[in-house]
C-alpha cells in the first residue's frame, strides 16, 4: 500500500477522504495535518509516497509546501486538492512541483483515478482545466490580447504593482506601463478594478 499524507484544515472533509481511501485497500494515511508549519517536521520523521495538499491553509499555502517538497524530497509525489478550480491556481500548483490536481467537488472515482496516476509518476489534471484553457484562448482571440498581455492582466488582478510585475517578468516598468495602456484600450477599461471584472467575465484569468 502507498503511504499518503493529507494536508487540509477542513477536518471533516479530510477524515471522509481518509476513510474512503483506506477502505480502498490501496492507501494507508498516517496523519492528517491542518497547518503548513507541521508538514516538514512530520516528513523529517515519516516516510510517505504522496502528499495531498489543499492550497489555502490557515498559516500558509500548499503551493509553497509543494515547492519545498520538490526541492527536499524530489521523489515524493504531490497532488493539489482544492475548491479552487481556476487555471491560474492549478498552474501555480503544478509549477510548484505537483504532478496532479483534483477539485474537491469531484467524485470519489475521479479522486482515486487522480491518485493512481500521481502515485505511478503520471500527471492528472481535471477536464474542467482544459475547457477553461479553451475558453481563455477564445477570449484572448476575441479581444486581441497577446500571451504576454494576458500574463500582465493576471498579475494586475492579483494587486501586484508595476515595479513587481517588471521584476517578475524581467521587463522595465515603462514596458509594463505600455502593456497596461494597450490592455486598457483593447478591453475598453480605465481602472484595474474594471480590468479585473472584465477579465473574469471573459474568462481571461
Amino acid at each position: 500500500m502507498k503511504s499518503l499524507l493529507i494536508v487540509d484544515d477542513h477536518r471533516m472533509f479530510a477524515e471522509g477522504i481518509r476513510f474512503l481511501l483506506e477502505r480502498s485497500g490501496e492507501y494507508v494515511i498516517p496523519a492528517i495535518l491542518g497547518k503548513a508549519q507541521d508538514v516538514m517536521p512530520f516528513l523529517a520523521h515519516h516516510s510517505v509516497q504522496v502528499l495531498v495538499l489543499d492550497i489555502d491553509l490557515p498559516d500558509g499555502s500548499g503551493i509553497e509546501i509543494a515547492r519545498l517538497v520538490r526541492r527536499l524530497y524530489p521523489n515524493m509525489g504531490a497532488m493539489g486538492l482544492s475548491m479552487l478550480n481556476d487555471t491560474h491556481s492549478i498552474n501555480r500548483m503544478m509549477d510548484a512541483g505537483a504532478t496532479g490536481y483534483c477539485i474537491k467537488s469531484a467524485g470519489y472515482d475521479e479522486l482515486l483515478n487522480a491518485l493512481r496516476r500521481v502515485t505511478t509518476g503520471k500527471t492528472y489534471l481535471p477536464d474542467s482545466y482544459f475547457r477553461q484553457l479553451q475558453a481563455r484562448q477564445y477570449g484572448l482571440d476575441q479581444v486581441g490580447l497577446s500571451e504576454r498581455e494576458a500574463e500582465i492582466v493576471q498579475l494586475i488582478s492579483e494587486g501586484i504593482s508595476t515595479k513587481q510585475i517588471a521584476d517578475q517578468l524581467c521587463l522595465s516598468p515603462r514596458t509594463v506601463e505600455t502593456h497596461r495602456k494597450n490592455i486598457y484600450r483593447k478591453l475598453n477599461v480605465h481602472t484595474n478594478v474594471e480590468l479585473t471584472h472584465i477579465a473574469r467575465q471573459r474568462q481571461l484569468l
